[in-house]
């Protein structure tokens, strides 16, 4: 066969005609109408084969190609280079036999490989565009998606990232590089869980188990700023499943933490407010046991004096001296239902619920409207009341019916303290620093020195089931914090209690 030389970049025409136009034929012509060779224009020039009528003669046909049954027509075609034998039969030393001078003969097997070479070439650049559309998706899909993601190896070195992940770190693709994610979230120099007792790194977990991993982190961003993040890990395995590289997602989540967290508040302040308002019915219900007794009296007295006028009209004693004697009942009716109004006025106020709202109120009258209410109490209960009210108006900002809750459950607890009688003394008075304090001391059992720590702990309680909740101390020390003060407690085993409470004072005229 002559040799071809190229010249420079010129193509050389390569003429080519065929010996078999089966399925191997029609790919042959497919490929050469898709492919081309940088110094080689290959021209198949003619096809052959017994039956006319298979796929490759039939293509070749479409393409104005020469088409025989004969294989010695082919070696008539002008310029003809080479024949490729594609049968497999016993045609090919009949080939050999009858090629013409300077004709070359490929044979089945060289031609089969050719073949296969072409296939590996088309899978190979199908391959290539494939990973480059996944390349493409990866890549669009690592920048866009509104997650920081981070690429590591197994020692914690970064090897990528995308913007989302730089802009968070305040960093570019080349500074982070290369450097160990501790360095850059930290600032440490060793590996987190080396440095932090417990902390939980999900690389470390995934290099571990080989699985992947979720954690919630908070990450502190400067004073008084704090971020949450989700962060999940995912394992890049080779083809022995070792775990070779870690995909990190972060996902700041502090919006959602945040948005739980009010939630949360708002339930508990709900909470608390039911449970206020509901400390707030046991002490009404206290309050309407003591007073129904000392409404029970005057009811019993108006009915007596009623019961003599009565009888004194119909008996027709209506003389001088009988009108003065009508005077006088009914003055003391008159009292006697004034002082019912009061109880009931009392009671009716205290079980009013009021909003929540703080304004200028007078201490001393809120301690006047609660001893008024518990009175009663007081004197059935064998207690001698001191009552040292300053003379001067003590003026707070706060909410009237909180401060009553307030005072009422410490006068409960001093009565309750007392059950054989006892001293309970009721001050107010204005301390130096311009503040208003409000105590209130009982002659009780007093309270263990074990306990004291714990006296304000809700549904703390010494008393026996049933008889009470152990929030009503615990909702005392609530309401003086909302207002600002301060509560302290002196006290010995069955040595009486104190407990002195101080709020800031405003001026009657301030706003």
């Amino acid at each position: 066969m002559e040799r071809i030389r190229p010249h420079h970049h010129e193509r050389i025409d390569f003429n080519l005609a065929i010996v078999g136009g089966g399925r191997a034929c029609r790919f042959f012509l497919d490929l050469l109408a898709h492919e081309s060779f940088p110094y080689l224009k290959l021209n198949v020039v003619g096809v052959c084969d017994i039956d006319l009528g298979a796929e490759g003669i039939a293509m070749a046909h479409a393409m104005g190609i020469f088409t025989t049954d004969d294989f010695r027509e082919l070696f008539k075609i002008p310029k003809l280079n080479a024949v490729i034998e594609l049968t497999n039969s016993r045609a090919l030393p009949e080939l050999i036999a009858a090629r013409p001078k300077g004709v070359g003969v490929i044979e089945h097997n060289i031609g089969r490989l050719l073949r296969h070479l072409f296939e590996m070439n088309q899978r190979l650049a199908s391959a290539n565009e494939q990973l480059l559309l996944e390349k493409t998706s990866t890549d669009i899909l690592f920048q866009q998606i509104n997650l920081g993601v981070v690429l590591l190896n197994t020692d914690f070195t970064i090897i990528d990232a995308n913007d989302h992940y730089l802009t968070a770190v305040g960093m570019t693709r080349e500074e982070l590089a290369g450097k160990y994610c501790y360095n850059v979230i930290k600032g440490f120099y060793a590996p987190c869980h080396a440095q932090e007792k417990g902390f939980d790194c999900p690389l470390v977990r995934t290099v571990r188990t080989g699985k992947s991993a979720h954690v919630i982190h908070e990450h502190s961003l400067g004073p008084g700023k704090t971020a949450y993040f989700n962060i999940a890990t995912y394992p890049v395995k080779d083809s022995q499943g070792k775990v070779i590289r870690i995909v990190e997602l972060w996902r700041d989540i502090t919006s959602q933490i945040t948005d739980r967290w009010k939630h949360k508040v708002r339930q508990i302040e709900a909470d608390m407010k039911k449970v206020v308002q509901e400390d707030r019915l046991v002490s009404l219900g206290k309050l309407v046991a003591s007073s129904v007794h000392e409404i029970n009296n005057p009811i019993q007295g108006l009915l007596t004096f009623s019961h003599i006028m009565e009888e004194m009209i119909r008996e027709g004693r209506t003389g001088p001296g009988e009108m003065e004697q009508f005077k006088e009942f009914l003055s003391h009716m008159s009292r006697e239902l004034e002082r019912c109004g009061k109880i009931v006025s009392g009671l009716l106020t205290f079980s009013r619920e009021s909003p929540q709202a703080f304004v200028h109120v007078d201490v001393n009258d809120i301690l006047g409207s609660v001893l008024s209410l518990t009175g009663h109490k007081i004197e059935i209960s064998k207690i001698a009341l001191k009552q040292r009210l300053c003379n001067a108006p003590l003026m707070v900002r706060g909410n009237n019916n909180q401060l009553q809750q307030c005072f009422l459950n410490l006068i409960f607890n001093a009565i309750e303290a007392m059950p054989q009688g006892g001293e309970l003394a009721v001050v107010s008075g204005q301390d130096p620093g311009a503040g208003v304090t409000v105590e209130i001391k009982d002659t009780g059992w007093g309270i263990r020195q074990d306990h004291m720590e714990h006296i304000f702990d809700p549904f703390f309680t010494t008393k026996e089931e049933g008889q009470g909740t152990g929030l009503g101390l615990s909702i005392v020390y609530g309401i003086v914090k909302d207002h600002g003060g301060t509560i302290r407690v002196t006290s010995k085993d069955k040595g009486g209690s104190s407990f002195t409470m101080t709020f800031p004072r405003v001026g009657e005229g301030s706003p």
